[in-house]
This record gives structure tokens, C-alpha cells and sequence, in this order.
């Protein structure tokens, strides 16, 4: 399930707005323009926040209404309202105390479907769900001027906040850190105590309490014994990997974290986070007592931690200005987190960074106005944007061109094939750095392309610059039209001349070459690795074919089929999935899998492999293999921006 629609409607400065929710949204705006009023309205909704007098828009009678439309309903969500995990605990431990009896384990597990399929039946009814028809449930808080809190079900009938709370996405918020002495003082719903608790219950999920192998029976003191035990434990292992992020995030090793149960076990500990001077390891030092700078890193050290251990999480993030108070590599690092964490998760955001920005897609940003006193939604363009954030050439322009690409592999390659064909063509070694700022994109739906290539319409601006992309699967003419409709709709013309469409599916499919991988890696065999390019790219064209001819299924399956990438790395799918596909969709024999896992063990053995690719093999080598194109597309870039210097 996932928060898909918002809408509030005379809430403080918003009279009625509508926001799209996906799974990682940003609100940008000036300060004081109703950015956080969005953010406030949810959490009225969960009942995380209250709502006063003064809040009525305009101090108009009319009711305050704010409705939360739920959307991608599936059975697990279903059963998580019921409590259905723990009726299944209760039966198998039934079970397990008649170890052996059928008669028994069948009964109890018959009776266990009945009642599930009651309790399914009764939840569905109560909130008007038919997952079959549509998958969705809106849910209208309703707030007079006089009387309490109301909310209503798109039938119009009435449903508690108890009731539904059990049934929808969780939140968690992170407000914007400004007074740490307010900080301090809000008790259980402090940002960091809210972040540790998460963290907990993350643990949760994987975490059992071993029992002595010569009881079968606890006493209630030991078993709040054995618990107290691990739960000390898993501080300790949430300490090490806080530290480690932390650490890195304050360029010192000289303060370490320690997250320890602040009160005596009642099963339900308390937690706190505190640090702990190297020169001083007697002394703990309270982070809600520390400074902004030290929270809001801190705030990214706990999301780190919880990348790491996020399962199948379901929850809703808000947080406020994730920027503040770090420093712009920071906030690289925290909007590349909250990426990750969308992939689980929702997350919704306000900012005021253009470094956030950048990474999100254009369709999930909001642009709040203000006219009058009025909150509302404008149309998130590159002008908008680069108005609102304040976006400046320089901010961009520090070199003769611009390129722009899509990802971490295609900056590296394009930073070391530059460098390597300038200097076969007798330039400077270093001609990316003087020359060319690359811009990584990742992906042309993201806002930082299209505020970026507005800059560079602008009159004072004459830089050159390229769009270089891979084919991602579609035809080449198709794929630079659908890029110049969206500059289009984003307000700048893209000159076509200057959007390179790469005709492979993506950068890795230069790679899977025989002779530069045999190269490389001249363990694994030319005869071996011809095998298994070729057994990638007879599927690969095969399934493209049909794709075109609509005989193919679903766009989104070829993609996640077919990334070239799959030869090099399992794309953190479990095993099983991987064979599957290598099995159904490619027909892989048994000597073409065991050359693809040697490869992978190669490529990652290397701490940058494609560096290391261009670096060592030969440009004449090189130009007759795939590669050709791209160092075609290199030269002709290299040769407009320098052709009086060439051959010097």
C-alpha cells in the first residue's frame, strides 16, 4: 500500500490543493509559502499533530478536510489490520507442543483459514475495500470550527483513527532542525529517538531470542533475562554501524555512537543515543545536546544504518529541509540515501537545495506560490524551479562545455575515454578537467537536467554542450523525440545535433566484448567470454524485435530482463531470480553461467573496472570493438571544442 493523493483543503495558508504522492516527492518554495503546511496536514491526519483555531485558513468557518488517498492495496495489508501474523504464531505454537499429531496440526490449520478468511472479509467491508475491483481506499479527516475530528470513507461512513492507523502506512518525520533546545525537550518524538526507535524495529523483524539448549521451560525472570541480553546486543551492533557512518560523515574518528536501553526492561525499552569522546570515554555526551551541524549528521548516519538493514519496509518519511545545516557533499550523500530508502519506502520532502533537487524526478517535484496569503501548485518547469531555488550560471559553468550524461559508470567512462583520445589526438592528458564539466544526470527525468539546460539558453551563455544517452531499448529516432518533447513541456528547445543517442542498451553493453573483456581478464578465455556475449545478445535482439512488434509483454519486464549489467553483477536479486532468468529468458547453458560468475568475481574484484577498462587496453584496440562508437562520438566532441590545437 502506498500514499498515492493528498488533498487539504482550509488548513493555515492552503485553500485547496491536490498533490500527486510517488515514492520519493519534493515541495519546493520560498520560506513562509505553505511548504510545510502540506507536511503539517498529514500529520494532523495521523493525529501527530492538532489542530487549533488559528489553523483555519483565513479564519473562515468552513470545515477543514484533509483526505489521504491510499492506493496499491494488497492482501498483506489486509491481514496486517487483523493481526493475522500473530493468529499464525499462536496456531503453530499449538502445533508445536503436539509435535507429530496430523489430526491436530490439519484441525488447527483449517481453522486458522476460516478465520482469516472471516477477518478478511469483515476488514474489507468495514473500510470499502475490493482489492479485485480497485485497489484503492480515500480517507477524509474532517475538522468543524466547532466539534471534534471526523473522518469519513468514500461511502461516507465514519471510521476511527484507531481503526484505520492499523490498516495504512506508519509515519515517521523529521523536522527541521533550528532549535536544539526545542529538540531536546519533545521527549519520545525527538527526530533522533523517532530514527533509533525505527531502527528497532527494524530488528525486529529478523532478530529471535536463542533458548538454552537444556530448558524447555523459562521462568518470567529469565526470560526478560534473555531478552534484556539481546536487546544489549543489538545496541551494540546498532552502535558499531552508526559509528561507522558518522565517522565518515564528520572526518573524525575521535567520536564514536552509542545507543544504550534507557530504562529498566518492562518489554518496551527506551532508547538513547549518546557520543562518546576518544579522549574523554568516560563521559557520554547527549546528542539531543549537540549542535545542529552534529544532528543533522547524525540524521544521515541513522538513515545509512537504516539502508542497511531495511527488509520489507512500508512506511511514510517526511522530512523537512534534509539539507540543513550539511555540507554539499553531505547532502549528495543525503538525497542518494533517501533514494535508496524510496525504494521500500515513501518519501516526501521540502527544500530549498538545489543538489536535492536534482536527483528527483520532475513529475514528483511541487512548486508552492503564494499570492494573496493563498497557498497553491504551480507547474514544477526548469523556469520555476530555477526561480524558486535561485539556481545561478556559475552555479554549473566552470568550464568551455558541458556534457551531460546519466549515470556514476557514464561519468567515469566519458571522464577517461576524454582523457585517453585527447591525448591519442595530442592534446592534454587531463583535457576532461580543464575542458568539460560532466554532468550526471541520472536519468533525463530529473529536474537538475532541465534547470541546467535552461541556464544554458540563456542569452549570456554561449557554451556548447551534449546530451549523451543509450537507447535504453527503443529506437534511436524515438528516443531523442520523446528527449526533445520533455525539453519541450519543461520549456527548452534541445537542438537535436546535440543529443548523442547511444544505439546500444547501456553503457555495459559496450563491455561485453570478447576482446576487451579476454583483454582485461585474460584468465577467463576469448572462446568462453565470445560464448556468453553472444548468449546475451541473441536474447537481447531477439527480445527487442518483439518488443517493437508489441509480441513482447510488458516495456518494464524487457528492462528488468535485459540490462547488460546482469553479466557483470546478480542486480541484488536473490539467486533464485537470477537463474530464472538467466534460464527462461536466455536459454544460458550450464558453461555459459559459470563463465558469468567468473567475470563477476573479476569485475568486482576491481575497484573501478571501467577505469581500469580504458586505461589498459589500447585505442586502437578499443576502436574495433563496440567501443568504436563511442570514441567516434568523443573525437567529434573534442574536435569542435579544440580544433586549432589538434595534432600540436
Amino acid at each position: 500500500m502506498k500514499l498515492s493523493r493528498v488533498e487539504v483543503k482550509n488548513y493555515k495558508s492552503i485553500c485547496h490543493i491536490i498533490a500527486n504522492i510517488d515514492d520519493l516527492t519534493a515541495i519546493v518554495g520560498k520560506n513562509n509559502y505553505g511548504k510545510s503546511a502540506l507536511l503539517d496536514a498529514i500529520q494532523c491526519f495521523y493525529g501527530d499533530k492538532t489542530i487549533n483555531d488559528d489553523d483555519f485558513h483565513m479564519g473562515i468557518e468552513e470545515n477543514i478536510e484533509i483526505s489521504l488517498l491510499f492506493s496499491n492495496i494488497v492482501n498483506e495489508d489486509i491481514e496486517r489490520f487483523f493481526n493475522y501474523k500473530s493468529m499464525y504464531n499462536k496456531t503453530m505454537l499449538k502445533i508445536m507442543e503436539k509435535e507429530g499429531n496430523q489430526t491436530l496440526e490439519e484441525r488447527e490449520l483449517r481453522k486458522l483459514e476460516e478465520k482469516r478468511v472471516q477477518k478478511f472479509a469483515e476488514t474489507t467491508e468495514k473500510f470499502c475495500i475490493d482489492i479485485e475491483q480497485n485497489d484503492s481506499i480515500l480517507i477524509k479527516l474532517i475538522k468543524p470550527r466547532q466539534g471534534n475530528i471526523v473522518y469519513k470513507l468514500s461511502n461516507d461512513s465514519t471510521v476511527t483513527k484507531n481503526d484505520f492507523c492499523k490498516l495504512v502506512p506508519p509515519i515517521k518525520v523529521i523536522s527541521a532542525i533550528r532549535t536544539p533546545d526545542k529538540e531536546t525537550t519533545a521527549g519520545t518524538k525527538s527526530n533522533m529517538k523517532e530514527l533509533i526507535s525505527l531502527l528497532q524495529q527494524q530488528q525486529e523483524e529478523e532478530n529471535f531470542v536463542k533458548l538454552p539448549n537444556s530448558r524447555d521451560k523459562l521462568t518470567y525472570g529469565e526470560i526478560k533475562a534473555l531478552i534484556s541480553t539481546n536487546e544489549e546486543e543489538q545496541c551494540r551492533n546498532l552502535s558499531t554501524d552508526l559509528t561507522t557512518h558518522f565517522q565518515e560523515a564528520i572526518s573524525t574518528d575521535t567520536l564514536s555512537v552509542k545507543v544504550k536501553i534507557e530504562e529498566s526492561f518492562k518489554f518496551d525499552f527506551k532508547y538513547k543515543t549518546v557520543l562518546i569522546d576518544r579522549d574523554m570515554p568516560h563521559k557520554e555526551i547527549d546528542i539531543l545536546s549537540c549542535g545542529t551541524g552534529l544532528q543533522s549528521m547524525m540524521i544521515l548516519s541513522i538513515l545509512q544504518t537504516y539502508i542497511k538493514m531495511m527488509s520489507d519496509s512500508n512506511l511514510i518519511l517526511l522530512i523537512e529541509e534534509p539539507e540543513v545545516y550539511l555540507h554539499p557533499s553531505l547532502q549528495r550523500k543525503m538525497i542518494n540515501t533517501l533514494v535508496k530508502i524510496s525504494k521500500k519506502n515513501q518519501v516526501l520532502l521540502t527544500t530549498h537545495s538545489p543538489i536535492i533537487i536534482s536527483k528527483i524526478d520532475q513529475q514528483n517535484i511541487h512548486c508552492i506560490n503564494k499570492v494573496g496569503g493563498v497557498s497553491s501548485i504551480m507547474d514544477a518547469t526548469a523556469t520555476t524551479i530555477i526561480e524558486e531555488l535561485g539556481i545561478q550560471v556559475s552555479d554549473i559553468l566552470n568550464k568551455n562545455a558541458v556534457l551531460f550524461v546519466e549515470g556514476k559508470d557514464d561519468n567515469n567512462l566519458f571522464t577517461t575515454l576524454i582523457n585517453k583520445v585527447a591525448t591519442n589526438m595530442g592534446l592534454d592528458s587531463d583535457f576532461t578537467m580543464k575542458e568539460i564539466d560532466i554532468i550526471q544526470t541520472d536519468g533525463y527525468d530529473k529536474m537538475d537536467f532541465y534547470a541546467n539546460a535552461k541556464i544554458l539558453h540563456k542569452d549570456v551563455v554561449k557554451t556548447p554542450y551534449w546530451v549523451i544517452t543509450d537507447s535504453d531499448g527503443e529506437e534511436i529516432p524515438t528516443r531523442k523525440a520523446s528527449l526533445v518533447k520533455k525539453g519541450t513541456d519543461n520549456g527548452v528547445t534541445i537542438d537535436e545535433k546535440r543529443i548523442k543517442i547511444l544505439y546500444e542498451y547501456a553503457i555495459e553493453s559496450y563491455f561485453l566484448d570478447p576482446t576487451i573483456l579476454s583483454t582485461l581478464f585474460p584468465k577467463l578465455g576469448f572462446e568462453e567470454l565470445k560464448k556468453l556475449c553472444d548468449c546475451y545478445y541473441l536474447a537481447y535482439e531477439t527480445a527487442s524485435a518483439l518488443l517493437r512488434q508489441n509480441k513482447f509483454g510488458k516495456k518494464q519486464h524487457f528492462k528488468a530482463y535485459f540490462k547488460p549489467k546482469i553479466m557483470f553483477s546478480d542486480l541484488d536479486k536473490p539467486q533464485q531470480a537470477i537463474n530464472h532468468i538467466l534460464d527462461t529468458q536466455y536459454r544460458a547453458s550450464e558453461p555459459v553461467k559459470e563463465t558469468r560468475n567468473k567475470l563477476i568475481q573479476e569485475w568486482v574484484a576491481l575497484e573501478d573496472p571501467i577505469r581500469k577498462l580504458v586505461e589498459t587496453l589500447d585505442i586502437v584496440l578499443l576502436k574495433e570493438t563496440r567501443m568504436s562508437e563511442i570514441i567516434n562520438v568523443v573525437e567529434e566532441i573534442i574536435t569542435e571544442l579544440a580544433p586549432q590545437r589538434i595534432g600540436q
